[in-house]
């Protein structure tokens, strides 16, 4: 009950206040019956209704599956980068399964899960496959990829994070990614945050995974 009035009296802020920064930074999320109020990561934005967005929505939603997260929002940095457009960028997607499972025994699953590299590998496969035909549906563009091996760099009771390097071809042209992904539990719903960046390219990997393990307690603190 007091979360819940809780909920209210920071969404009520939210509505009163739309020129603060306060309210600038987190969104209000209405997924499968639950509420999450998402503080954005430091220095994002919801571009979610401007051109790349739109376009990463689209993207997203057509690869729909028992094991990918519903895309929500799409974020950019708030001050756009000239060197390289279109990075960073990034996605928040929720699931939900009315299991309940505590952020300490989904860490433990991920961990168990990610030591099978068998399973591991033909996810993998399934994944890059799926999102090559996607990529090749909208924009007619050939598209190969390749993950690496993927690993845990943190894990805590707000969040567990995962290290992925991604590398492809579009056209030809080679392209190598960073990818950040963070998990956090709230009660039976599952919070996923994902921040891409070329290679080599500001802000790192090590960076983003600062910003993402900072933004874990602030997502359980509001909800």
């Amino acid at each position: 009950m007091k979360k819940a009035i809780y909920k209210v009296m920071i969404t009520f802020i939210l509505l009163m206040q739309p020129t603060s920064g306060f309210a600038e930074n987190i969104e209000r999320i209405l997924f499968s019956g639950s509420e999450l109020l998402y503080p954005l990561p430091k220095g994002f934005c919801n571009i979610t209704q401007d051109a790349q967005g739109i376009i990463m929505m689209e993207f997203l939603g057509k690869q729909k599956g028992p094991m990918f997260p519903t895309p929500q929002l799409i974020i950019g940095p708030c001050q756009q980068y000239t060197a390289n457009p279109g990075y960073p960028w990034g996605w928040i997607g929720l699931m939900k399964d009315g299991t309940k499972f505590t952020q300490k025994t989904v860490n433990k699953m991920m961990a168990k899960m990610m030591k099978n590299e068998d399973v591991m590998d033909k996810l993998m496969e399934s994944a890059s496959k799926k999102s090559s035909e996607v990529f090749d549906e909208l924009f007619d563009v050939e598209v190969t990829q390749d993950v690496n091996k993927q690993r845990i760099i943190w894990a805590d009771e707000d969040s567990i994070l995962v290290l992925s390097n991604l590398s492809g071809q579009v056209e030809g042209k080679v392209i190598k990614e960073v990818n950040i992904s963070s998990t956090t539990v709230i009660d039976d719903l599952y919070v996923y945050t994902f921040l891409y960046n070329l290679e080599g390219a500001n802000p790192s990997g090590k960076q983003m995974s600062k910003l993402l393990i900072e933004n874990a307690p602030a997502i359980k603190r509001l909800n």
